[in-house]
């Protein structure tokens, strides 16, 4: 115990320390939220944006004429994108190909950790949007999906430092599983809210980030709750690091503030378990 006590340590002096490498916000991603945020988005802007980095326009047409977004007639521009799916939906890819890219490692071990984290991002991110939507807070569905996504950002921070770690003599011994998701659970809400402060973000987003876990929350926060009843359907299904088949979702103080139904419930998990669009390799 000891020894686990000293990991833990050693691994939150390292994320509170100026030497900690952080995730990147990508600015271009940055720049197309903070647009989507106003009254009115220049959506000229927002495709100049993208169509700047060839890389990002080449994976926006892609995961725009993927079986998720497929229409009729394939999508060849980022235009074409926009008018179709919506600058919204547009907005939520972006946001997946860039944030991706932090979830690499490589170490084998950190890896098959952070593709885990990485599906349970995505999936929380598509329940918290799908949960919005059918709960008639439709205003709120962007909003919800950059949530969830970004929720457990500080379990990538963690994993990132640990990462570093690993490559240097502070550990002699690779951490266990079990140690290492111990280290997550212990540290991801405080570190995780540190972070997205750092990155500038609404404050209603750094709130999520700590408040996802706790015990009593705010009935009145529409978004936190939608974000907390994803992020439990997730871990019913087993959905990134943690599995408890045991929950019942229509039982939980979130479902009966969103006021949903569990027929609903149970088409949001059929959903979660058939859509793997965004979980790619990295």
């Amino acid at each position: 115990m000891n020894q686990d006590k000293s990991f833990i340590e050693i691994v939150d002096t390292h994320l509170a320390s100026s030497n900690a490498r952080l995730p990147v916000f990508n600015a271009t991603a940055l720049r197309i939220q903070q647009e989507i945020a106003k009254d009115e988005s220049d959506l000229q802007l927002i495709e100049k944006l993208i169509v700047s980095d060839q890389a990002l326009t080449a994976k926006v047409l892609s995961v725009s004429n993927s079986s998720f977004y497929k229409g009729l007639q394939q999508v060849s521009t980022v235009r074409n994108a926009i008018v179709r799916v919506g600058i919204n939906e547009v907005s939520n890819i972006v946001m997946l190909i860039t944030h991706e890219s932090n979830f690499r490692s490589k170490d084998p071990f950190v890896q098959g950790i952070m593709r885990k984290l990485w599906r349970h991002s995505v999936a929380c991110a598509m329940g918290s949007n799908w949960l919005a939507k059918q709960c008639g807070l439709h205003s709120l569905a962007h909003e919800a999906f950059f949530a969830g996504l970004l929720h457990d950002v500080g379990m990538l921070f963690i994993l990132t430092v640990i990462d570093d770690l690993k490559h240097s003599n502070e550990i002699e011994i690779q951490p266990s599983d079990a140690l290492l998701v111990e280290a997550m659970n212990t540290l991801h809400t405080y570190h995780g809210h540190s972070l997205m402060s750092h990155w500038n973000l609404p404050e209603k987003y750094s709130q999520i980030a700590r408040d996802h876990h706790q015990e009593e929350f705010d009935g009145n926060n529409s978004l936190l709750a939608l974000v907390r009843l994803a992020d439990m359907a997730c871990c019913k299904l087993g959905i990134g690091l943690d599995k408890d088949p045991s929950l019942v979702l229509i039982a939980s103080p979130e479902a009966e503030t969103l006021h949903i139904s569990e027929v609903d419930l149970a088409r949001m998990e059929i959903m979660l378990e058939d859509s793997q669009v965004f979980e790619g390799g990295g």
